[in-house]
């Protein structure tokens, strides 16, 4: 059959693409133009893409190390650095007070972004973007923080943590060495399930990962490319795309084992005479929430337990590169307790060089080195002006690494954190800044379980440095800042070591 053909309607076709093209092009420049000379963020400087395009803000993620890349942008542009079109990053710890504690004394509140929205009906209490729906929550589970409740749970605790030290003790392995990061992964993850739902996931007992365990291990790279493609609209969908299948099996095996845990939480309710986080949202049988709410609530609070493990890792990391510091902190622990089994909060509390060490640990290493991103409501913060709109956060590696805040700031000093009247106190640690150190937030929004976090690191460290001594086998090919990957959460390199089970000599 002849192909006919139009007069005309060829060239119209070409016509109107070039039409379409040509609008394109146009619509580009002039964006460009605004983004670089008249958008509100204009003055504030940063890398050159990133005024006009998230690619430098997607890069930088995608590389694991974004909070290298913003400690490198702050020497080179200053306090306040744009990372792309429309958002600010900033270092001061004035700043962190405007944004996090915004809401304070009827100020207007920064609303959190949706950088950790997890697309679930129900979010969990970190990820929960409104303010009301936070807040009932986060009333609902306060009581499960108190100190009459943290009293409650040490014998929970101590219970999974001796179960942990006796399996390093009886395993063949850690003789010869062992990363110990899976290990602490494992205890910890166990830990959260016994805590969260008053159900150990008996991951060590069995030495193989729950699933929960692998989800939590699997996701953090797919989350992040999610994260950078939320900024690039028509690419977004490519997320789902391109999800890997051992991730999405994981997530979702995870999700129907969580469904079923909670369910037979819910029905035992009842039975139930061991407190658990479980138990502040269960209290109202009139009002019992639905499933999904509490599978939310319930993989956010194991979820931080989890974390926990990286600030285990770090700390045995800097502890087996920094003999004396080690030795000071068994000394500590070793006279101060007789034996293992004599070892209790409310003396660990007391100890110096513990807490000091912890604070130290996690301030080298903090579980959220980058900032949570926060949507200006037309505010003030630090001096400088910011549109409504705009989003805004800090970067708690920035600044826990800056020389302008603390002396030394890369050195693993415990020193700086003893009590200024302590004989070991070094006064060149005078002007250190503690107001940059804010490892759980502030304001409304900040961690409600830090106190809990706090007496898990205080028992497990004193344990694990009371019971063994430790030696890092792989010093001279790992480098803990160097090899650190972030992928929403921390990819830890391998602490490859050896234990030897302390004996007291009469």
């Amino acid at each position: 059959m002849p192909n006919l053909e139009l007069p005309g309607t060829g060239w119209a076709t070409r016509d109107n693409a070039t039409i379409a093209f040509g609008c394109i092009i146009a619509y580009s420049v002039i964006r460009t133009i605004y983004l670089v000379w008249f958008h509100p963020l204009a003055k504030y400087p940063g890398p050159k893409i990133a005024a006009v395009s998230n690619v430098w803000y997607g890069y930088q993620w995608l590389s694991g190390r974004y909070p290298w890349a913003m400690q490198r942008a702050f020497k080179e542009y200053g306090d306040v650095v744009r990372i792309a079109p429309n958002e600010l990053v900033f270092i001061t710890p004035k700043a962190y007070t405007d944004i996090y504690t915004s809401s304070i004394n009827g100020r207007p509140g920064f609303v959190k972004s949706d950088m950790l929205d997890t697309g679930d009906k129900y979010e969990g209490l970190a990820s929960e973007r409104d303010i009301d729906k936070h807040r009932a929550a986060r009333k609902q589970l306060a009581p499960a923080f108190s100190p009459r409740s943290l009293k409650q749970y040490e014998p929970i605790i101590h219970a999974d943590v001796d179960e942990f030290v006796e399996a390093l003790k009886n395993s063949p392995a850690t003789a010869a060495g062992v990363d110990i990061a899976p290990w602490f992964e494992r205890a910890t993850c166990d830990l959260g399930g016994s805590i969260t739902l008053g159900h150990n996931f008996k991951n060590i007992q069995s030495g193989q990962n729950h699933p929960i365990l692998e989800s939590l291990l699997r996701i953090g790279h797919w989350a992040t490319f999610r994260n950078v493609m939320r900024r690039f609209p028509l690419l977004y969908p490519l997320s789902y795309v391109f999800l890997p299948p051992k991730v999405a099996f994981s997530y979702f095996r995870a999700h129907s084992t969580s469904k079923k845990l909670i369910r037979t939480r819910v029905e035992e309710r009842h039975d139930r005479k061991d407190l658990d986080y479980m138990t502040q949202f269960l209290k109202n049988e009139e009002a019992l929430p639905p499933d999904g709410f509490l599978v939310s609530q319930a993989g956010h609070l194991i979820l931080d337990h989890y974390e926990s493990s990286s600030v285990l890792t770090a700390g045995i990391c800097f502890l087996t590169t920094n003999d004396e510091i080690m030795k000071r902190l068994q000394n500590e622990l070793r006279t101060t307790f007789k034996s293992y089994e004599d070892i209790t909060e409310d003396r660990l509390q007391d100890l110096p060089w513990l807490n000091a060490t912890i604070e130290e640990v996690i301030r080298l290493h903090t579980n959220v080195p980058y900032g949570l991103p926060r949507i200006s409501p037309g505010h003030t913060v630090d001096g400088n002006y910011v549109a409504k709109g705009v989003v805004v956060s800090s970067c708690a590696y920035a600044t826990t690494h800056s020389e302008e805040y603390f002396n030394k700031p890369y050195e693993f000093k415990p020193q700086r954190w003893l009590p200024k009247d302590h004989a070991e106190y070094d006064h060149i640690f005078d002007g250190d800044d503690r107001a940059a150190f804010r490892p759980f937030s502030a304001g409304s929004r900040n961690c409600l379980g830090q106190a809990m976090a706090y007496l898990v690191l205080r028992i497990m460290f004193a344990k694990l440095c009371w019971k063994f001594q430790w030696e890092l086998l792989n010093k001279n090919e790992m480098d803990w800042d160097r090899d650190l990957r972030l992928y929403i959460v921390w990819q830890k390199p391998k602490v490859h070591v050896r234990i030897t089970p302390f004996e007291r000599k009469v």
